[in-house]
């Protein structure tokens, strides 16, 4: 019975030893705990930024495969709205002429900025106002007015889609290079023959629009050359 109350007594003297020994260590250096926390916490930020840059190209992927079944032709729909933009040529209008008629024709509409650089018995010329060829007898990309050459193939004045006009037909073909040529028959009986540049962009009804106001007068004659 004595050995028992003396083992009791020794384990509750031990206790406060520990406790006391306990508090008497040396203080712990956090340093390393709070290294530990820092890296954890750095490794957490680089997971959820991982997770929101994959998730920025799901979406990504998922708006390109949009824009590939939009398009249709292995584009984005950016380019494909791109490529199916298509700039529309504006076509030069008429507008009404009331200055000093040429000679050997008279003239009741020019294409809007363009000027007769000059008349005669052959031909008239049509311009651009600041046309760097002023030469009335050069018609390169100039609206030219010509009567057509006596020696002129009759089946070559009927060449190209017909176009009605006020007093008869005029055919409407294309010259190469973007020219056009509109022949008609005027009231007297002469063949005249326009070429259209392709600057003025236009079309068959653009063209006989001109040549109803153009009047062959005072004896204008073959075009030759």
């Amino acid at each position: 019975m004595n050995d028992i109350k003396h083992l009791l007594t020794a384990a509750l003297n031990e206790e406060p030893a520990r406790m006391t020994t306990d508090l008497q260590s040396p203080p712990v250096d956090p340093t390393d705990d709070l290294a530990r926390g820092r890296r954890r916490v750095l490794r957490r930020r680089a997971a959820i930024a991982g997770g929101v840059a994959a998730a920025a190209l799901l979406v990504g992927g998922v708006a390109t495969v949009a824009g590939l079944d939009a398009g249709g032709d292995g584009t984005t729909g950016v380019a494909t709205t791109e490529h199916r933009t298509t700039v529309r040529t504006q076509e030069v209008t008429l507008v009404a002429y009331t200055g000093e008629q040429p000679k050997g024709y008279r003239v009741e509409q020019l294409p809007d900025g363009w000027v007769i650089q000059g008349g005669s018995e052959a031909s008239l010329t049509i311009a651009p106002a600041n046309a760097a060829d002023q030469n009335p007898d050069s018609f390169v990309n100039k609206l030219t007015v010509l009567s057509a050459s006596s020696d002129t193939p009759p089946e070559t004045l009927t060449e190209g889609t017909p176009v009605p006009m006020s007093g008869g037909t005029g055919y409407f073909r294309d010259a190469g290079d973007g020219v056009q040529i509109f022949t008609y028959q005027d009231p007297s009986g002469r063949w005249v023959q326009i070429q259209v540049p392709a600057q003025l962009h236009w079309d068959a009804a653009r063209s006989a629009a001109f040549a109803e106001g153009i009047t062959v007068v005072n004896g204008a004659g073959d075009s030759h050359g």
